[in-house]
């Protein structure tokens, strides 16, 4: 019998820190006035995709979104360290432009993720480990139905680039994951697909 779970994997929507230019990884700041928003309009534009379950990053602004996204529907919703964004260490907290100047491998980071060696920070295959264990559980637990998933930037290109087979230096490919951005995967008798990455139609 054919077994097919649709997840919607939606970036939390834009943070005071996002605005900022500081890094927020296991950190956390709240939504920004856009930020609430865009989930409002997403909450929308999603409002006939009937959902059987909701898992949220443990992370504030991911619980958040989900909170503007759920509305008024009935549904069990649970939250998931693992679809957490990636730890970044010393950089948390701190602005781009501050990093760049005392940290010269940020530039790896976000220019060459292939060469960046993770030393006080979390790996790209670690976040990608964690994340796809999930959605693995999460798929086995809901084996035939649709799933909202509210998570974070890296973690959503972290799954896109397991499933397509890409290679490390592979993950910043475009398009970007925008906040409220939606990419929508599924698992057909155990094989993944990706059928959308980072639409942002709402808010056109």
């Amino acid at each position: 019998m054919r077994k097919l779970t649709t997840f919607y994997l939606v970036r939390h929507g834009e943070t005071m820190w996002n605005k900022e230019q500081r890094l927020q990884g296991w950190l956390d700041s709240p939504l920004s006035v856009n930020g609430i928003l865009h989930a409002e309009k997403l909450r929308d534009h999603l409002k006939n995709i009937n959902f059987t379950a909701a898992y949220s990053s443990s992370s504030g602004r991911a619980k958040e979104t989900m909170q503007i996204l759920l509305a008024d529907r009935q549904l069990p919703v649970y939250e998931e360290e693992n679809l957490r964004e990636i730890f970044l260490g010393d950089w948390q907290g701190k602005k781009v432009e501050d990093i760049v100047i005392s940290h010269p491998d940020y530039e790896l980071y976000t220019d060459y993720p292939g060469q960046f060696v993770a030393t006080h920070t979390e790996s790209f295959g670690m976040v990608t480990e964690r994340a796809m264990f999930t959605l693995k559980k999460i798929a086995e637990k809901y084996p035939e139905n649709t799933v909202l998933i509210v998570s974070h930037a890296v973690t959503i290109k972290c799954i896109i680039n397991a499933i397509l087979g890409r290679r490390v230096d592979q993950l910043w490919t475009e398009p970007f994951i925008n906040g409220t951005s939606v990419t929508i995967i599924e698992q057909v008798d155990q094989q993944w697909h990706v059928q959308e990455i980072g639409n942002i139609q709402h808010l056109l």
